[in-house]
């Protein structure tokens, strides 16, 4: 692969997963301000934002789209990325803060490093390198020093957060690894446009989420908006763009810094203070970000 694709790769997952690290922070403000249930925001945010992607993007990509569901393999993978991977990443994850806690359903979410690293050992029969394993430790050590300040009788969880943060940690193995083939031939707006608005419906008429409509004021609508426009349609466009340059493993590390990036902002806006702990966390994930950029060969 030629560098000048790898950087501009590792770039659009940086931009991604910085993005929703934001969003991360904004929708905490959002459960935090207004009584809204997990399940109509993922369902709002997912179709509204499949739209916008349609609307702006169909015209020049009307081709692709249309291609794509034609295509009978590209049809099947496009409903499985949509009910498995968009659908159960972005739904389980803020489940799963409902039934524990943020910290909880980070460090749970996290686990997907390992997930991937494994999933990818198996599928080409190879062992991980030692740079993987490297990575996926201080992947997973950053999380977890982040998100439980290095005390894990911090985590107390409930079955259902359990489960769900399980369900959210394979959800975002399959994500990646459902979306690079299709990003490829098809280009990562199709691809994301159709799969947030098959996995909202399907959300949105298994859960009858029309009837969960919360009361919001000017500043909540303004919360969702920005939620549907650069937390999801932004943020997933830019991180499948990037998994089509640099391949599901890569990307999934470079994901890690999404609680980062939640945390800084957190700090910055809602005046969260860091224990030292936490700061040394951060720097096992960008040092995990670094052991990806040099390792430059390798998808």
């Amino acid at each position: 692969m030629a560098l000048s694709a790898l950087y501009k790769g590792i770039l659009y997952c940086v931009l991604g997963a910085v993005t929703w690290g934001v969003n991360g922070t904004v929708s905490q403000y959002l459960f935090t301000h207004y009584v809204v249930d997990s399940a109509w925001i993922t369902a709002l945010r997912m179709i509204a934002a499949g739209v916008v992607l349609l609307v702006l993007f169909f015209p020049k990509q009307r081709a692709a789209f249309y291609g794509m569901f034609h295509d009978p393999a590209s049809l099947r993978n496009l409903l499985l990325l949509s009910i498995f991977g968009l659908l159960l990443c972005q739904y389980s994850y803020l489940t799963a803060i409902k039934y524990s806690n943020s910290a909880t359903a980070t460090v749970l979410q996290t686990l997907n490093v390992v997930l991937m690293s494994f999933f990818l050992a198996v599928r080409f029969r190879r062992r991980p390198s030692a740079r993987e394993l490297v990575s996926v430790a201080l992947a997973v050590l950053g999380v977890f020093l982040v998100a439980t300040n290095g005390n894990p009788s911090t985590m107390v969880l409930s079955p259902q957060g359990l489960t769900w943060g399980l369900i959210g940690a394979a959800g975002c193995v399959a994500y990646p690894t459902l979306s690079q083939g299709l990003a490829i031939q098809w280009g990562a707006v199709p691809v994301n446009a159709a799969g947030m608005i098959i996995g909202g419906t399907a959300l949105c008429f298994g859960v009858q989420a029309w009837g969960m409509t919360p009361e919001l004021d000017a500043v909540g609508w303004l919360t969702v908006a920005f939620i549907i426009l650069i937390g999801t349609a932004l943020s997933f466009t830019l991180f499948v763009q990037g998994i089509r340059l640099v391949g599901p493993m890569k990307s999934t590390l470079i994901g890690t810094l999404e609680p980062v990036t939640a945390a800084v902002i957190s700090a910055a806006w809602l005046g969260t203070a860091f224990h030292p702990v936490e700061l040394a966390g951060f720097v096992c994930i960008l040092a995990t970000v670094f052991l990806i950029v040099v390792q430059w060969p390798s998808r």
